[in-house]
């Protein structure tokens, strides 16, 4: 089918696009569904999923607009996006669940546990550690990868690609781009590959199990997660919001990503599922009386690293894979996502015990990320009212 026109999108049904798929409506979600649609419409977004947590529990969730244009397919808190780099919340938790476990220290160097070869040509006496990885000060650059394009035919397995890129040899090794100038621990450069390879490690330090099962097994399923899966398992085109890029005035439709570094952006999940993992945060890591993780584990998580992410914005801080900040004057812990039709974000709302996310099926644009922002800050003071009651 050709890429449908904008024209003939906004013509589907205006009142489909402002209606949200989503329990019986109240005032604020009326309103809030017209503020969505015509932000959809404006910044030419097919659809969008939302959802507020509050104390382990979703207290709202909807979609709006469409999965699939061409069918005119309406996206609901149940439709499968692929979150992108907001999947780095989930393998830093995985991580963290195995930490609790006692199978590594965060300052552990980690290359006794990897089975190739990984130190920073620059400074080899330097040790990188876990600590290093989740907080984005490893020195493991993303400048080869970024350069890198994959399909399915030509993607390799997690371990080929990380021995490939991190070891003398590989296959795309380059020891001055694949590595920063700066010291390990002293300077802050966000790092897929960095991530990547944190999330190889739990298959390392577990019970060789690799991190997708580990997932699957002590989160997902005891989350009665339905609608999840890495690298898109199981996952089929009626159930994903698909991905779409808005160019010359028309909707193109994208193929499913696809990238070696999976652990680093290749969740698919809906708003409903993820809600639930984003309710662990919410409810000192406890829902439905399943401990996932203990209070003090997300106290660590949420401790701000000693290296600034960006001197001239001393007030954002990096915690282990969040971002932390003050965010209307509460404190928050946050993570945004960005691929080829997907444009996601995750906000945690510390003292208010309250979590929110924004699912969108887009590449983002440069009208997209404001709207972004402010669909959370509406969904950050919904929750915020909710905790006044």
């Amino acid at each position: 089918m050709p890429p449908l026109h904008r024209r003939d999108f906004l013509a589907l049904s205006a009142a489909a696009l402002a209606a949200p798929a989503a329990r019986a409506a109240t005032p604020w979600s009326r309103d809030f569904g017209d503020f969505v649609a015509e932000g959809l419409a404006t910044t030419n977004t097919p659809g969008m999923s939302v959802a507020i947590v509050r104390q382990g529990r979703t207290v709202f969730s909807a979609g709006y607009g469409y999965g699939d244009v061409e069918k005119a397919r309406r996206v609901s808190a149940d439709s499968v996006f692929q979150i992108a780099s907001v999947s780095k919340t989930v393998t830093g938790l995985a991580m963290m669940m195995l930490w609790e476990d006692g199978r590594f220290r965060l300052d552990d160097a980690i290359a006794p546990h990897i089975d190739f070869a990984v130190a920073h040509p620059k400074f080899p006496d330097v040790p990188i550690t876990f600590r290093h990885q989740f907080t984005h000060t490893s020195g493991i650059s993303d400048a080869v990868y970024d350069t890198l394009e994959f399909t399915d035919a030509t993607t390799p397995p997690l371990r080929a690609f990380l021995a490939s890129y991190l070891s003398p040899g590989g296959r795309f090794y380059d020891a001055d781009k694949g590595y920063a100038a700066a010291k390990p621990g002293t300077a802050w450069s966000y790092s897929n590959v960095a991530v990547a390879l944190l999330g190889y490690l739990a298959g390392r330090i577990g019970r060789r199990e690799p991190l997708d099962a580990i997932t699957a097994t002590r989160l997902f399923a005891p989350l009665g997660l339905r609608n999840t899966a890495w690298r898109y398992a199981g996952i089929t085109d009626g159930q994903l919001a698909l991905p779409y890029v808005f160019q010359d005035a028309r909707f193109h439709r994208l193929p499913r990503e696809t990238y070696p570094d999976w652990p680093a952006g290749l969740l698919c999940t809906s708003a409903n599922d993820f809600a639930k993992i984003l309710a662990i945060y919410t409810q000192d890591g406890t829902v439905g009386g399943h401990r996932f993780v203990k209070p003090e584990t997300l106290a660590t998580m949420f401790t701000p690293d000693a290296v600034l992410p960006a001197k001239d914005h001393p007030e954002i801080r990096q915690g282990l894979i969040w971002r932390l900040r003050e965010w209307g004057g509460d404190r928050v812990a946050s993570h945004n996502g960005g691929d080829a039709g997907a444009a996601t974000v995750a906000v945690i709302d510390r003292d208010r015990r309250s979590a929110v996310l924004a699912f969108a099926n887009i590449s983002q644009g440069p009208n997209f990320a404001p709207f972004q922002k402010e669909v959370a800050e509406r969904l950050l003071e919904k929750a915020r009212e909710a905790s006044k009651r």
